[in-house]
């Protein structure tokens, strides 16, 4: 079984905790990006807990079947001085830290873990993505296709308007969310209407059942 998710998050309640737990979804979905084929056998999410605080217990880890949670101790006064790249350099720290520490604890293999970190680096820290293939339109002169910016302070999606050719005519926002708002684009579904209209569907079983149509003006 493969991993489902990783997820930073700031422990105890604290001013500032729901701004920090907003800002870690782009970092921790950017790094498990690259371990989607990462054998974990039956775990499907790891959490890192981060906090000022720790005392006793520090190291402590939460050991379920399909969960395994680390603490780790986390500057969060030295964290909100930082601009947003800085922030997400000390995010991308503090997950692959963590997850070293589940790795060593699981046995599971590090190098992966190791390649996910330098991933992240090669990519600037941006989460960036198309979200499928391109789809041609009935009548054959246009493709579409989606692209999305994940960051720590927006969630966006664009369509992305082509000839046949792949060239790209029109790339426009249709979608701005929440950080914490994004786990359905992995789940969207689309398809023409006609040659002139796109429906794009959000088929999370957790999500909104939204829906939104693009219309397109070649």
């Amino acid at each position: 079984m493969n991993l489902h998710e990783i997820k930073l998050s700031a422990q105890f309640v604290f001013n500032k905790q729901k701004d920090f737990n907003t800002e870690t979804w782009a970092v921790s979905e950017l790094y498990w990006s690259f371990l989607k084929k990462y054998n974990t056998s039956k775990v499907k999410k790891c959490v890192i807990s981060a906090s000022e605080d720790w005392v006793e217990g520090q190291q402590k880890y939460t050991n379920w079947e399909d969960l395994k949670e680390v603490n780790i101790s986390f500057d969060f006064t030295k964290y909100f001085l930082l601009d947003k790249q800085g922030k997400k350099r000390m995010q991308l720290e503090a997950i692959h830290n963590g997850m070293m520490q589940i790795a060593e604890h699981e046995k599971w293999e590090k190098q992966p873990l190791i390649d996910a970190y330098k991933q992240c680096l090669e990519k600037n820290l941006e989460y960036q993505f198309f979200v499928g293939t391109p789809k041609l339109s009935p009548d054959k002169k246009h493709k579409i296709n989606f692209w999305c910016n994940w960051d720590i302070d927006v969630f966006e999606v664009y369509s992305i308007l082509s000839d046949k050719n792949n060239n790209e005519i029109e790339r426009k926002k249709i979608i701005e969310k929440s950080p914490y708002d994004g786990e359905f684009i992995y789940y969207v579904k689309w398809k023409w209407l006609d040659h002139t209209k796109v429906l794009l569907e959000d088929k999370y079983k957790y999500g909104n059942n939204e829906k939104w149509e693009i219309e397109i003006k070649p």
